[in-house]
């Protein structure tokens, strides 16, 4: 027997494990990267695997067990039920992508109440669905709490957002262009620069704000939860 026909003594590598695609996904997309080299990409994915399957792990979790609460208070509501509702499946799957990304507290309650309404079948249709998904991913904090306080205007908040104008006047700039706060000012005052902050304005919710507010409001089955 020659020497390459003798059998080799190295253990035979297993099969790849969930964590191993998790890694590969990870350091393939930092490799991508021109200003990092695999080895930097190799090092950064070791040190943001466990977080991101924390914040993974955590995310399911909660909605896992909110959605055993629905199955306790709602009649007719099943939990099993949800593999076959192909609606809620893509929201589970777009919302969990967007959870991943964030530690933002009330991004991830939106994304959260989101997905508890689609599966109790209180959701637009699936195409706006997915619009306001998208919108919570790309929104900061800010957007859904001055959307809320358009809707419930109080003084503390209102002052808090004076303070922040800097944020407040642009974050209020972009829910208009999203059509879901209405524009009560003057036509003549609206390209016009003002020395007062914008939320000092009123600017009520439109029925697209509505929906929106509706969809990432937690269900009342779970109020207080």
């Amino acid at each position: 027997m020659g020497f390459f026909d003798e059998p080799s003594k190295q253990m035979l590598p297993s099969a790849p494990t969930l964590e191993d695609h998790r890694f590969a996904i990870i350091k393939g997309t930092l490799s991508s990267i021109p200003v990092l080299g695999g080895v930097f990409a190799e090092e950064l994915g070791l040190v943001l695997v466990t977080p991101l399957t924390r914040r993974r792990d955590a995310w399911f979790e909660d909605i896992a067990r909110r959605l055993r609460e629905l199955e306790d208070r709602v009649a007719d509501f099943s939990f099993e039920d949800l593999g076959n509702n192909e609606q809620f499946i893509s929201a589970m799957i777009q919302a969990t992508q967007s959870a991943i990304k964030t530690h933002a507290k009330e991004k991830l309650e939106a994304l959260r109440n989101a997905v508890l309404n689609i599966a109790l079948g209180h959701a637009p249709a699936e195409d706006l669905q997915a619009i306001f998904l998208n919108l919570v991913d790309s929104f900061t904090p800010v957007h859904l709490q001055l959307l809320r306080f358009f809707q419930h205007p109080n003084p503390v908040d209102g002052a808090r957002f004076r303070a922040e104008r800097w944020v407040s006047d642009q974050a209020t700039m972009d829910l208009l262009s999203r059509g879901l706060i209405l524009d009560t000012r003057p036509i003549a005052a609206r390209n016009r620069d003002s020395g007062e902050s914008l939320v000092t304005g009123k600017w009520p919710a439109s029925n697209l704000g509505k929906q929106f507010l509706e969809l990432v409001t937690n269900p009342p089955q779970l109020a207080g939860k």
